[in-house]
């Protein structure tokens, strides 16, 4: 029927020359010709009744040869790739077709291939974090902040009091802010807006309005009014002297249920300590999976980079959609892009998450790391939970294969990627390695006792 000669690229695909026997070609031709003419019109006959003659007259051989070829493809597609031996990503792509014989030149993108390499040896010290006397002081300090006294005073306004402000800012025609009734601290270590704006503030009066020009700040959220000038007219309503709470039982009784500042600086250390370990934790996890990846050797098709980057451009286009309340092409063209530039600029971060994605689940089967479908109905439970809706766990069992159910096995799966990628990177043994070794103690311990113990039959 035909036979296939491989050329495997080194873009991790495969060039395959089909070439298809005369006999094979002509019954696929006579196939094509007969659906050709039950699809037009051709004069004198009715659709599908058309000798051949009169179709090839009609449409061209050239054109029945095209139909004759896409068909045989369809037919013979999975002959095709049993008999190269490949082992395909997706589909093929058509390259090109000679007509005597008919050769078809398919390019098929092969499975990725992934080498992790000596990934049990991998080896990350774990630092345990530590919480310092100043760091709990600063909370307090904090603390001390947002409880402070304010009372309205008549005298200009003084570093530590609070002022409430009216602010408007423009740049040329451009308004760029238009408040009314802010609270500004008059703060040097944590300026509001900017130092500046908080020196002009500084010795102005209730009822007082200034104008002044400034520079936006780098540190402003809107990126296109960093480093911008704009003139600010500012009104002072009101001056207020703040006076701080000392740090005592009265303090820690007013911001939770503490009986003494002790315990408040317990839990405020308990605090700081927790979000350092999941910090540290998650900054532990992201180094070990840079060095998992390093080692890792991994050649994928060029199509499983263009298929990341389509998700990227969904995923990106639902969330500026979101934002910015345009559609997705509008934004690139404010922005200066095409669709086609971003994709390029987006290419480093696809190929990344392609490299990374392959390597972790190549992991996940190396070490046999499953999710079952009970890890997915618990970790359904656990999220009502933190919905505050277990009660509707039997009116609302989960559907395992939903996408709901999917996403979930996805969760639950990568978290324990991560676990025993941990566990391999502070040297600590496998779950069944430490039941092995417990077993192997326990034999041996009653070896020895059997040895030092002898039965009825050794001392007569």
């Amino acid at each position: 029927m035909f036979e296939v000669k491989k050329e495997l690229l080194d873009s991790h695909e495969a060039l395959l020359d089909v070439v298809f026997e005369d006999e094979t070609v002509d019954g696929a031709k006579r196939r094509a010709a007969r659906k050709i003419s039950r699809e037009i019109n051709i004069p004198g006959f009715r659709k599908g009744r058309a000798p051949y003659s009169k179709i090839q007259q009609y449409v061209g051989e050239s054109s029945i040869m095209q139909e004759a070829a896409e068909m045989l493809v369809d037919e013979t597609y999975p002959q095709i790739i049993e008999e190269a031996e490949v082992d395909p990503y997706g589909p093929g792509e058509f390259v090109d077709m000679q007509t005597t014989p008919l050769t078809l030149k398919i390019k098929v993108p092969l499975q990725p291939v992934i080498d992790l390499d000596d990934y049990q040896s991998i080896r990350l010290a774990w630092e345990q974090p530590t919480v310092s006397d100043e760091e709990v002081e600063q909370v307090l300090e904090q603390l001390r902040e947002e409880h402070a006294v304010l009372e309205p005073v008549d005298h200009a306004a003084e570093l530590g009091d609070q002022v409430m402000v009216n602010v408007k800012a423009t740049t040329g025609d451009d308004v760029i802010v238009d408040e009314d009734d802010i609270e500004v601290v008059l703060s040097e270590e944590r300026p509001f807006l900017s130092a500046e704006f908080v020196d002009a503030l500084v010795g102005m009066q209730a009822d007082e309005t200034k104008e002044v020009d400034l520079v936006m700040p780098e540190t402003i959220d809107e990126v296109s009014l960093r480093g911008v000038e704009a003139h600010f007219t500012v009104t002072v309503t009101q001056v207020l002297e703040r006076t701080l709470p000392e740090i005592d039982d009265a303090l820690a009784s007013t911001v939770g249920s503490f009986e003494t500042k002790e315990e408040l600086e317990q839990d405020i250390r308990s605090r700081i300590r927790s979000s350092k370990e999941e910090q540290a934790e998650s900054s532990y996890r992201s180094d070990l999976v840079s060095q998992l990846v390093e080692r890792a050797t991994v050649t994928y098709p060029p199509q499983l980079v263009a298929d990341t980057l389509d998700d990227i451009v969904n995923e990106t286009s639902q969330r500026v959609e979101s934002q910015r309340n345009m559609p997705f092409e509008d934004a690139l063209r404010l922005d200066g892009l095409t669709m086609e530039q971003f994709r390029e600029q987006m290419r480093p971060q696809a190929e990344t998450r392609v490299k990374r994605s392959l390597v972790l689940s190549k992991f996940a089967e190396a070490e046999g790391v499953e999710a079952s479908d009970d890890d997915v109905v618990r970790e359904y439970g656990d999220l009502l939970g933190r919905l505050n809706l277990s009660e509707q766990i039997q009116d609302r069992p989960i559907d395992i294969e939903s996408d709901l159910g999917r996403n979930l096995r996805s969760s639950v799966l990568g978290r324990k990627v991560m676990d025993r990628l941990a566990e391999i990177g502070r040297g600590e043994p496998q779950e069944a390695e430490l039941v092995v070794e417990e077993v192997a103690e326990e034999a041996g311990e009653a070896e020895e006792a059997e040895e030092a113990d002898p039965g009825p039959a050794d001392e007569a």
